[in-house]
């Protein structure tokens, strides 16, 4: 199995687009006309809410947290404003040196260094190359995102071959020999899976690991390695770290899934609802509800609605897309899934001690780890 499918099985219900040889020329920078109506949640709870600020159980207040998404267009542009925010050059530089070191790379140096816009994810980046390696880094927190090293800058030999057993195990130890300085708690491997189809014939294998706490996961603390087996080479290398708040659990089950019905009755007015479930998870807030609920009908085409066709591998945007971003908060929630009579299903994410719901997901989001366990090249413990 190749890379490009074990991105594939590690998408986790998320709906992503590639735009191949996006070109300058290609992005619409006009200012879009279309404007998104404000979302009004109620949620009537039996124990009450106060005056749409606060939230009340007992003698606890706790404050609301959500916040309208904030819209942006797509462009490689870096303001002033958002240059003012990111680190230097030098100290780029200086992080992406540190990390050669720290990878083994010591005769390596930073050669070219850009600070670059990660379109539709409306971050900025400073993308590094030294002869052998490429680094990319928030240009804002300074963190490592990702490392990538090709193959032909290692001499693999001949009897590279590993069994899974051997696998698991040197996962492990380069997760502690890479995971982030200061990074403490426990993870959790949810992932292992090769890029050939027998241990012996595979000179790649991957290891994704989650941070863990208690029996949940936090699939926004991930560590994922790839590595080039027998002499554990560097591979790939990637980090996402969006850490947990650990908020309290006040909703119970019940309320849950009465916040996640009443919404789904004033959205979903063509279908009939047959069965819920829930079950407590950590997720990160999003837009999904609020666009759904504003727009629906171009919320269910999916990101291709917004984008146009130039070519057999490559898109533009249109002149009115337009996307939406929450804050990057990551919370303990119930996944209340909706099913309806048509066999298909929604799902709600309802802050467990605020009783908003923070986002949501098409289909059922709680199938997912189910999905990538059973996955039939995730080898994580199968013999």
């Amino acid at each position: 199995m190749d890379k490009q499918k074990q991105e594939k099985i590690m998408e986790k219900a998320r709906l992503k687009v590639a735009i191949a040889n996006l070109k300058e020329d290609d992005v619409n920078f006009k200012s879009s006309q279309k404007s998104v109506l404000k979302m009004v949640a109620t949620f009537v709870l039996a124990i009450g809410i106060t005056g749409g600020l606060v939230y009340a159980t007992g003698t606890a207040v706790y404050e609301k947290i959500w916040k309208d998404p904030e819209s942006y267009k797509v462009t490689q542009e870096i303001t002033e404003e958002e240059k003012a925010k990111c680190i230097s050059q030098e100290e780029a530089e200086k992080i992406g040196n540190d990390y050669l070191k720290k990878i083994g790379f010591d005769e390596e140096t930073i050669k070219n260094l850009n600070l670059e816009k990660n379109l539709l994810e409306n971050e900025n980046i400073w993308y590094l190359n030294s002869e052998k390696v490429t680094i990319i880094i928030d240009a804002e927190t300074g963190k490592i995102k990702s490392v990538g090293i090709p193959t032909w800058e290692y001499t693999i030999p001949k009897n590279f071959g590993i069994a899974r057993e051997e696998a698991r195990k040197t996962a492990w130890q380069l997760l502690e020999k890479y995971r982030p300085e200061g990074d403490t708690g426990d993870y959790k491997m949810v992932s292992l899976v090769r890029n050939m189809e027998t241990d012996e014939a595979s000179y790649i294998w991957y290891a994704t690991f989650q941070k863990q706490y208690g029996e949940l996961v936090n699939e926004n603390e991930e560590i994922l390695i790839g590595w080039v087996p027998t002499i554990n080479g560097l591979y790939s290398l990637s980090f996402t770290s969006n850490p947990y708040e650990n908020n309290e659990e006040k909703i119970t089950k019940e309320e849950a899934i009465q916040i996640a019905v009443q919404k789904d009755k004033e959205i979903e007015t063509n279908k009939t609802i047959t069965g819920t479930k829930a079950e407590i998870r950590i997720r990160q807030m999003n837009a999904q509800v609020y666009l759904r609920e504003n727009d629906k009908e171009q919320y269910e085409k999916g990101i291709l609605s917004y984008m146009e066709k130039t070519g057999e591998n490559t898109y533009k945007l249109k002149e009115d897309a337009v996307f939406y971003q929450t804050e990057e908060r990551v919370r303990k929630v119930w996944c209340v899934v909706v099913e309806y009579d048509d066999k298909t299903s929604y799902t709600y994410f309802v802050d467990c001690t605020t009783g908003e719901i923070i986002g949501g997901a098409m289909f059922d989001n709680l199938i997912q780890e189910e999905l990538i366990y059973n996955d039939q090249y995730n080898l994580i413990d199968k013999d």
